[in-house]
């Protein structure tokens, strides 16, 4: 096993308590800063004289900005520290939310919003290893690490009302953008007087290679249908939560400012889940039942919101692919592929990780083409997808079952 050394203060939870909450405080931010260009895209084809395609560009370039920073944030996190990181990564989202109401074009546009993906890929490399350092604890970790999606959901729950405020009373688009820099400037100023606890050493004692997974498993065929399923469980919602509003509003079912409290309503569902998944995990539910519920569920009712284009199915479409879409299921798929290949972990959490990346990067570009078009494409090649992963839920399923008896029991946090 691998030996980690900590140091003493480590261990003194009260004494980081004020650090943990301010960098969950962050994730308020990472919530809204995914869902503000789509929430604010007429204002931007305006300011930019764009179309929809360009803006969806800026778009993935967020996603493109993740993928180049990811490993190069985690070594830097590993080398110069937890603090340094987390203030890059507060600092490149000043330059995001700045740079967009700043930029004169949607090529500029896409240049700065590179740094929202900067920012998320330092923000999740200080704040995950932080929280294992001052809380050592298994117990304590596991408990808190949900919390970053909680964090999430709610500053996704509250930025469509004040966009809401924003369009009905005429006010300029850009007041937001403006209270994210405050407050994200309120936080810079705490973080840089807290104390981090010192970072963990961990000594190679071990050969991982000597770790196997279940007998049986293959790469060619589990491996991938985890990494479809890593695809797909994040286009699903990001899909839906980027391109709902304008759904609602172009199928005459609710006006632009009504349109966005579709995406509250998945919000408050996403928020629900992360806390229900967590429990019924623990609680001894089959993680690959519940893979194969999740995406069943949600391609069901993404085709019944298709079918049914109304207030209500819209609603229930929402609050549905909030609870079983947003809510924990790609950590279930994480946690499942680590169990899959333990001998290479930090490799496989990379492919799986750049998975999602890919997805974050070109579902954007790639609906909005669609939307120009008809918005009902957009949720029909959603639904498709969700079929796609459901099907490779299924599949992970099965082979489980064929490797090991008995359902699958893990932890959501593992």
């Amino acid at each position: 096993m691998k030996n980690i050394t900590m140091s003493k203060g480590a261990g003194k939870k009260n004494r980081y308590f004020p650090l943990i909450c301010s960098l969950y405080f962050n994730y308020i931010f990472q919530g809204m800063a995914a869902i503000i260009l789509s929430q604010n895209m007429d204002a931007l084809k305006m300011q930019w004289q764009a179309s929809t395609t360009q803006v969806t560009l800026v778009m993935s370039a967020i996603g493109f900005g993740r993928i180049v920073s990811l490993y190069f944030s985690g070594y830097f996190s590993d080398k110069y520290g937890r603090k340094k990181t987390v203030l890059i990564a507060i600092v490149s989202y000043f330059v995001f939310f700045s740079g967009i109401l700043l930029s004169p074009n949607y090529k500029m546009a896409a240049v700065v919003a590179m740094f929202g993906g900067f920012s998320n890929a330092f923000l999740d490399t200080s704040t995950y290893p932080t929280l294992v350092e001052a809380y050592p604890s298994e117990k304590d970790n596991s408990s808190l690490s949900v919390l970053n999606k909680a964090f999430i959901s709610l500053g996704q729950f509250i930025l469509p009302f004040l966009t809401r405020i924003i369009i009905t009373e005429n006010l300029y688009f850009g007041w937001p953008f403006i209270l994210c820099i405050v407050c994200l400037f309120g936080s810079l100023l705490f973080l840089r007087k807290q104390p981090f606890p010192p970072l963990t050493t961990v000594k190679d004692e071990d050969v991982e290679t000597e770790i196997k997974g279940p007998e049986g498993v293959k790469f060619k065929i589990d491996g991938i249908a985890l990494l479809v399923f890593s695809f797909v469980s994040v286009s699903m919602f990001n899909i839906f939560i980027l391109w709902i509003p304008t759904f609602g509003e172009q199928m005459n079912i609710v006006s632009q400012q009504d349109s966005l409290i579709f995406v509250s309503v998945f919000s408050v569902g996403s928020f629900i889940s992360v806390f229900l998944t967590s429990m019924i995990v623990k609680k001894g539910a089959s993680v690959t039942s519940l893979m194969v519920v999740c995406t069943g569920v949600t391609a069901i009712s993404l085709i019944y919101m298709i079918l049914q284009p109304s207030f209500i199915g819209l609603v229930i479409a929402s609050l549905c692919v909030g609870i079983f879409a947003a809510g924990g299921i790609w950590q279930l798929g994480l946690a499942l592929i680590l169990e899959f290949f333990p001998q290479r972990k930090g490799r496989i959490t990379s492919l799986y990780s750049l998975a999602t990346s890919i997805s974050v990067m070109i579902t954007p570009y790639i609906t909005g083409i669609m939307a120009e078009s008809d918005i009902r494409t957009v949720f029909l090649y959603n639904a498709v997808l969700t079929f796609i992963g459901f099907g490779a839920a299924i599949i992970i399923a099965v082979r489980y079952k064929t490797m090991i008896k008995g359902p699958h029991v893990l932890q959501l946090d593992e």
